[in-house]
């Protein structure tokens, strides 16, 4: 029973505080009044956010404004920070040398799978096929003698020139060829001009296989 007591006394104490609760402490006797305020307004504390400098003075910003992000974009894997500029009284650098301004074609080959020239450029003998490049350069194409160089929307054309060297010394014992020249009345010997057009071409293989030898190519075969 003792219990039940205690328990009774909790809950009397429990209600006193609650009606304690309801009660006005400004106003003694009354009760506090629980009807909803909508509470007083509160200005908004954030600031204002600024325009870009390019667009501050009301004049869009032109594709100039984004030539160093187009050129290096962000999130690129081969991004790189912006050269360093020059120091103070240097010389500016001097463009490579034009390989095409010393140049001297030796000969061409063309094929079913592949043509190209060998020439030499800037002091350097170099075997180049179609469509490799040469400098700022590209082999474009090759047809017959002629051989056509290109460069965005540039192109220069080169023709292979036969250049005739001295003849050689005739062997010992070998009789010395003459030219053979028609004189009026006199039938021209068809034959012979046919074979000194042959021993030309033959010396003109020779000496073109020999600057092939000590640019280190293979010699070309008739």
């Amino acid at each position: 029973m003792k219990a039940l007591h205690w328990l009774l006394a909790a809950a009397l104490g429990l209600l006193g505080a609650l009606g304690v609760l309801w009660l006005d402490p400004q106003q003694p006797g009354t009760l506090r009044s629980f009807a909803w305020e909508p509470p007083a307004p509160l200005a908004p504390g954030f600031a204002v956010p600024q325009l870009p400098v390019a667009l501050q003075g009301g004049v869009p910003a032109g594709t100039a404004a984004y030539l160093a992000v187009l050129d290096r974009p962000l999130f690129a894997a081969d991004r790189r920070p912006p050269p360093p500029p020059p120091p103070p009284g240097a010389k500016p650098a001097e463009p490579p040398p034009d390989p095409l301004a010393n140049l001297t074609l030796f000969g061409v080959y063309t094929g079913a799978d592949f043509s190209g020239i060998v020439a030499r450029f800037n002091d350097k003998v170099r075997r180049v096929r179609v469509s490799e490049a040469v400098g700022e350069w590209t082999v474009e194409a090759v047809q017959g003698r002629q051989v056509t160089f290109k460069r965005g929307e540039e192109s220069r054309t080169v023709y292979l020139a036969h250049q005739y060297g001295p003849r050689p010394a005739p062997a010992a014992g070998a009789p010395a060829t003459t030219p053979v020249a028609a004189s009026a009345g006199v039938p021209v010997d068809r034959a012979a001009i046919q074979a000194q057009e042959m021993e030309a071409a033959r010396e003109r293989l020779r000496q073109r296989n020999e600057l092939f030898r000590k640019a280190g190519l293979p010699p070309v075969k008739e």
